[in-house]
């Protein structure tokens, strides 16, 4: 599969097999994933990467999610729709393993009064340290569909930070996001792309 194929033909996947991961597989996707380009090439991030009975007991933390998420997801979707989506919140599609990217904490004060450049210089260790994590989780989640493994970016439960970073003993880090990662056991259809979003300046 090329990097092409990877990028169009993957999907988020909310059911798995009940088949584990092979260990040197898991290892060799999240090393090479590293690769990732980072600001200054500072590389602060760090993944997590949770199994067996701790995975188990994680993913009732996780699960507490759906109190915030469901009555957003009531505005925006069909009720279909929000029942199979918090029903994936309780165990996750049955993954075998659970991932997640932490980031120091680094939590700038921000004003509404401040110009672009105070803002950028307040934030901006913050803002490039989540670039780079979002670009080591897409190398993940295309590094796992290469070698037939499924995936989902998951933001919300950053609802549950807090929580999460209790049972995980975590201290003094950012969760950026979580993904379930295993042998998927269904094949979604792709979503259609929305509309035009690149504009083209000086080709004409």
């Amino acid at each position: 599969m090329n990097l092409r194929e990877a990028i169009k033909e993957r999907r988020s996947i909310r059911k798995y097999e009940n088949k584990e991961i092979p260990a040197d597989l898991l290892k060799e996707i999240l090393e090479d994933a590293l690769w990732a380009p980072s600001g200054t090439n500072r590389q602060k991030w760090e993944i997590i990467a949770v199994r067996g009975e701790k995975k188990d007991a994680l993913l009732e933390v996780i699960a507490e999610t759906v109190k915030y998420l469901k009555p957003r997801l009531e505005k925006i979707f069909p009720e279909k729709m929000v029942k199979i989506t918090l029903q994936f919140f309780k165990n996750l599609g049955g993954a075998p393993v659970v991932l997640l990217v932490y980031i120091p904490k680094n939590i700038p004060e921000l004003h509404p009064d401040m110009s672009g450049l105070e803002r950028h210089q307040r934030e901006y260790d913050r803002f490039t340290t989540l670039l780079s994590a979002s670009a080591l989780f897409q190398n993940i989640l295309l590094l796992a569909k290469e070698k037939g493994l499924g995936t989902c970016w998951m933001t919300a439960p950053k609802y549950v930070e807090d929580e999460i970073n209790d049972f995980m003993g975590i201290k003094d880090q950012e969760l950026v996001s979580i993904t379930p990662i295993g042998y998927p056991d269904q094949n979604p259809p792709a979503p259609p792309r929305k509309g035009e979003k690149i504009r083209w300046i000086g080709f004409e």
